[in-house]
C-alpha cells in the first residue's frame, strides 16, 4: 500500500538474506525488473534526498548485515515508455533534454542532484511528478531558475508546469514554441538514451523494497 499522509513510512525489520546490493539507480531498477523486491542501493539521487531519514546528519553506517535490522522503505517502479514500445523501467529519474537544454523532468524523490525539482514528490505515492518546460530558456534563465530549485521555490513560474498522476507524458508536439516534431536525448536513471519524440511514465505503486542501513542512535 502506498503511504498515505501523516502516516509512518517503512519499518525497521531484519535484513532479508535476498537483498541485492546496486551500486547505480540503473542497476537497481533492473534488478527489480528481474525480479528482486529488496535493494539495496548505494548511490544517487535517491539516496541523497534520503539521507535526513537514514542518518538525520550523522554518518550513517557503511552497510549491511543479513539478519541485522535495517530500515525497509517501499517504493514505486517507473515504467517508461520511449516512442512507441520501448519499455525501461526507473527507480529514480527521467530527464528529457538536459540539464541546460530541459524539456521535462521527471524524479520519483524530488532531486536531480543538489536541486529539488519536485518539492511534492514522494517515491511511495503512487504518483509521478513530471516538470514540464513549456518554453525554451536561455542559459541565463535556466541558472536563475536552477538557483531557485535549490530550495524548492521555484513554482509558479510562466515557463514551468507541474504535473501529477499514476501516467505522465511527454510529447515533442505537445509544446507550441519548441519546434514541432523534434526528437529530443532522454536520459533515464543516469543512463543516456537516443532521442525520441514521446515518453510515457507509469507508475507501478509498492514494486519494490528500498533497505537502508538504519540511522544512529
Amino acid at each position: 500500500m502506498t503511504i498515505q499522509k501523516g502516516e509512518p513510512w517503512g519499518v525497521v525489520a531484519p535484513t532479508p538474506h535476498d537483498v541485492v546490493r546496486a551500486t547505480t539507480e540503473e542497476a537497481a531498477a533492473g534488478a527489480v525488473r528481474d525480479g528482486a523486491r529488496f535493494v539495496w542501493l548505494t548511490s544517487g539521487d535517491l539516496v541523497r534526498a534520503l539521507g535526513p531519514i537514514t542518518s538525520h546528519g550523522r554518518a550513517a553506517p557503511s552497510k549491511l548485515t543479513i539478519g541485522e535490522s535495517c530500515l525497509q522503505l517501499p517504493c514505486d517502479l517507473l515504467e517508461v515508455t520511449l516512442g512507441d514500445h520501448h519499455v525501461v523501467p526507473a527507480v529514480s529519474r527521467v530527464m528529457v533534454g538536459s540539464r541546460f537544454r530541459p524539456r521535462w523532468w521527471v524524479s520519483a524523490g524530488g532531486f536531480l542532484g543538489d536541486l529539488n525539482v519536485a518539492p511534492r514528490a514522494h517515491p511511495n505515492d503512487g504518483v509521478a511528478d513530471a516538470l514540464e518546460f513549456v518554453s525554451p530558456v536561455t542559459t541565463r534563465q535556466i541558472l536563475q531558475i536552477r538557483r531557485r530549485m535549490r530550495l524548492g521555490d521555484h513554482l509558479p513560474h510562466p515557463g514551468l508546469v507541474m504535473h501529477r498522476g499514476s501516467r505522465v507524458q511527454w510529447s515533442a508536439t505537445s509544446t507550441a514554441p519548441f519546434p514541432e516534431r523534434t526528437a529530443a536525448r532522454v536520459y533515464i536513471d543516469g543512463k543516456r538514451y537516443a532521442r525520441f519524440t514521446s515518453v510515457n511514465v507509469t507508475v507501478r505503486p509498492d514494486a519494490w523494497t528500498l533497505c537502508m542501513p538504519r540511522q544512529l542512535a
